[in-house]
């Protein structure tokens, strides 16, 4: 059984968000504006200009997970020929950036299909028809749309060409799906039939930023090619292939309608072999001016002074133009190239025209070809003058029978070494990539590393730091408190500082009175004490007076009636009686 990776190789859109999954939410843009992806990106400033560059447009449906009304088995119903948007599903339609899809086949032999595939719920439809639009696919899928998660069809620059990514609930959902649909045809008015195979991986791949180059296609993974008719996926395991002499592969349906005998895609490229009559100079010309019309720089469009890669079949201008088939030489190292006009070889490493060489029947000698220009002109003369083809129109068409079969053993070989040259560049490119790639692993682990250690130091600094501040945040309210606490003392201490300065005042003031009242006291203590001792000398003058008195009654005799006085002496005299006492 064979697998599918898928590849978007885009470009980085400047001012677009680039998703990194496919079935991630997309934008809506209801007016999709493509000329704004005609111009390469900055970021592929380093590498050559891919030439199927397009824009890639995805239009999408998501369901919403829902309970189902019917049980599990409701996806396994008669089919209806009908679909309706509801409120739970969202649709529209977005332009993800320039560049190409890559659909790979990878080895069954390579690895275990089972263990390579990262999600098995995802399904893929190769081949939509270009007459199909996305409301008769969803009609198409109807009777299994209830398993549906997400619905998306990518276009990329060709518009005939689509491919449908489902991704299912359940894997049983996708198995019955594929069950039902593999094989189915879309129309019964219609040869196409749909064709579901197993997506591995579905990736959105970008230019290196600095190298500016994509990354490597793994080993085991092989591109499918388009058909150059149909512009579809080719693929032996699900159509068969035809491949013609010039190594050009198609469908077999495609070229069985391809009436032409010639290839469909180098006819441009071929000229008329003579063959019993000779086109005159007027039907020539004309025939050379078409060809013109129809081949075309691939690069700048011009139509004069062509030369096709003889190995990729690039075609570009010459030098004397904007020589952007040098340029191609350069990027591809191409060696050999074909001028349309005059049908010379160049040689990009000699930096000559080939010599082809072909052997004379009459001597056996070898000669050199001429031009295709001399020999049409030539033979244009030789026409005008006879009648009707001759011998030497006999030989002239041996001839270019004989130098295009050496011609293609030329190629050949040279395609072999050139095959064999681009297959060990691409082995050592390969492993250099590889090499690599193992780098970016390591440094990418080494800053995982760092990264989980800044990590790791951060959360333990805010840790820290958020003790330290919850350590702080409670010294601040200790300190708040205790400041509080100093304020009330403040306070309390500066109401009863004033309760004792008012005690002070009153006890200073009444201290003063009483300080008068006590000198007022001494001035009449002084006083009473004066007047005490003026008494106590009265008294004493009295008593002394009445003992006196008393004695010489007593005593009769020459005292008795008498009458005694007192004296009164000044104040003075007393005080110095007193002292002396």
């Amino acid at each position: 059984m064979h697998v599918y990776a898928l590849s978007l190789r885009v470009t980085r859109p400047a001012k677009r968000h680039l998703p990194l999954s496919i079935f991630d939410k997309l934008e809506h843009e209801p007016s999709l504006n493509t000329r704004e992806f005609k111009a390469p990106s900055a970021a592929l400033g380093k590498t050559a200009k891919d030439h199927r560059f397009g824009p890639i447009r995805v239009d999408w449906v998501d369901f919403e997970n829902k309970e189902m009304e019917n049980g599990a088995d409701l996806g396994k119903g008669p089919a209806t020929a009908s679909f309706t948007a509801t409120s739970e599903t969202k649709s529209g339609g977005t332009l993800i950036s320039e560049g190409i899809v890559h659909l790979y086949r990878t080895d069954p032999s390579a690895s275990v299909v089972d263990d390579y595939i990262e999600d098995d719920t995802v399904l893929a439809v190769l081949a939509i028809p270009a007459w199909m639009t996305i409301s008769d696919f969803l009609t198409f899928i109807s009777p299994a749309i209830d398993g549906f998660m997400h619905l998306r069809i990518v276009r990329d620059a060709m518009p005939s060409r689509a491919i449908a990514l489902i991704k299912f609930r359940t894997s049983q959902y996708a198995n019955d799906f594929r069950e039902e649909f593999n094989g189915k045809f879309f129309n019964s008015m219609e040869p196409e039939t749909c064709h579901v195979v197993k997506v591995s991986s579905i990736k959105i791949e970008t230019p290196d930023l600095v190298t500016g180059q994509f990354p490597p296609i793994p080993g085991s993974a092989t591109e499918l090619p388009t058909c150059p008719v149909c512009l579809e996926r080719m693929d032996t395991a699900v159509t068969g292939l035809v491949t013609v002499p010039c190594s050009h592969t198609f469908h077999c349906q495609c070229l069985s309608k391809w009436e032409n005998s010639r290839c469909p895609i180098c006819r441009y490229s071929q000229t008329a072999i003579l063959s019993g009559s000779q086109p005159s100079n007027r039907g020539r010309a004309a025939s050379s001016a078409n060809a013109n019309l129809l081949t075309s720089c691939m690069e700048c469009s011009a139509t004069s002074n062509l030369w096709i890669c003889l190995i990729c079949g690039n075609v570009g201008c010459g030098r004397y133009g904007r020589a952007h088939a040098h340029a191609h030489y350069q990027v591809t190292t191409h060696l050999y190239a074909l001028e349309l006009e005059t049908q010379r070889v160049w040689d990009y490493a000699g930096d000559a025209y080939v010599h082809r060489l072909i052997q004379n029947r009459a001597d056996g000698k070898l000669v050199e070809l001429p031009s295709a220009s001399i020999t049409s002109g030539s033979s244009g003369l030789d026409t005008s003058r006879g009648l009707g083809p001759g011998p030497a129109d006999t030989m002239a068409a041996e001839k270019v029978e004989a130098i295009g079969i050496e011609y293609s053993y030329l190629l050949t070989s040279q395609l072999d070494s050139q095959r064999a040259y681009y297959e060990e560049q691409l082995e050592s490119m390969r492993t250099q990539l590889a090499s690599a790639y193992n780098k970016i692993d390591l440094r990418s682990q080494e800053m995982e590393v760092v990264d989980k250690q800044r990590q790791l130091a951060e959360k333990k600094l805010r840790d820290e730091m958020e003790k330290r501040e919850a350590e702080a945040a409670k010294e601040r309210m200790k300190i708040e408190k205790k400041a509080e606490k100093a304020l009330e003392l403040a306070r309390k201490f500066e109401k009863e500082l004033r309760e004792e300065k008012m005690v002070n005042e009153g006890l200073l003031q009444n201290l003063a009175a009483v300080k008068s009242k006590s000198e007022a006291f001494e001035k009449e203590k002084a006083e009473f004490l004066g007047r005490i001792t003026e008494l106590e000398d009265q008294m004493r003058d009295l008593m002394f007076y009445l003992e006196t008195r008393d004695k010489a009654d007593q005593d009769g005799g020459e005292l008795a009636g008498g009458s005694v006085e007192l004296v009164t002496q000044p104040k003075a005299s007393s005080m110095k009686k007193k002292k002396r006492k």
